[in-house]
């Protein structure tokens, strides 16, 4: 079996691991601009497309000319009127900002736009899923197929 199609040889040599690391970031990177492309409008797909750009070492002039609602996580979550109890304040404060990190662009939104990108993106990454698992049934059976032709 030759180096290309044994799976192994992958990994048995720098060049082969870094072979194999490029082709990881591409698929990666294919996966995101497919992901970004799928909801044009909405913040975090400009914001995912914006940092594809950087990483491709284009430039893409900054801001998307969004209205900066709100970086801050604190006033998320005097938005939200969780104040009475400081733990719990401090609680929702930490979980938002998890959030904000999460959704492309979203340490740039208010809790409420946040909230509505959150959830357009969770819909997108489920679709993302499902077209994933459907090529990779697809792939297993197309292999299935050749190993009983004998190929």
């Amino acid at each position: 079996m030759d180096e290309k199609h044994d799976h192994r040889a992958m990994f048995s040599s720098e060049r082969g691991h870094d072979g194999f690391v490029e082709r990881s970031r591409r698929i990666k990177m294919a996966a995101e601009m497919g992901l970004a492309r799928s909801s044009r409008g909405r913040h975090w797909s400009r914001a995912l497309r914006r940092r594809l750009l950087r990483r491709k070492g284009a430039t893409s002039g900054g801001s998307c000319g969004c209205k900066d609602d709100s970086s801050s996580s604190s006033k998320a979550v005097e938005e939200l009127g969780v104040g009475e109890n400081e733990d719990d304040a401090v609680e929702v404060e930490a979980r938002v900002h998890a959030l904000q990190r999460l959704v492309p662009g979203g340490e740039e939104l208010g809790v409420e736009r946040l909230f509505e990108e959150t959830a357009d993106y969770i819909e997108a990454l489920q679709g993302q899923v499902s077209a994933m698992r459907a090529l990779a049934c697809l792939l297993d059976e197309l292999e299935r197929d050749k190993r009983v032709m004998g190929g």
